[in-house]
């Protein structure tokens, strides 16, 4: 009777186990990668100077028109 609940265990325990260890690969493998520290595309922010709306673009021109009143703004320095 012993030996049958200690087979039964570890038919729940192993598969169990060997599960949580792949998962803890995965998680090491995903950081030494460095998917968390990777940037997006640099994108220039823009504020513009008839309606004072703050915007984004992601090209890399000097002049950028505003999305709301069209007029063309300078890359904010940052």
């Amino acid at each position: 009777m012993q030996m049958e609940s200690h087979a039964v265990s570890w038919l729940f325990l192993g598969p169990l186990a060997l599960q949580f260890s792949a998962l803890l690969l995965l998680g090491w493998l995903y950081r030494k990668r460095g998917y968390r520290y990777q940037r997006t595309a640099k994108a220039n922010i823009f504020r513009c100077t008839g309606c004072n709306h703050v915007y984004i673009d992601t090209r890399m021109v000097p002049l950028s028109k505003c999305p709301k009143c069209n007029l063309l703004n300078e890359v904010i320095r940052r």
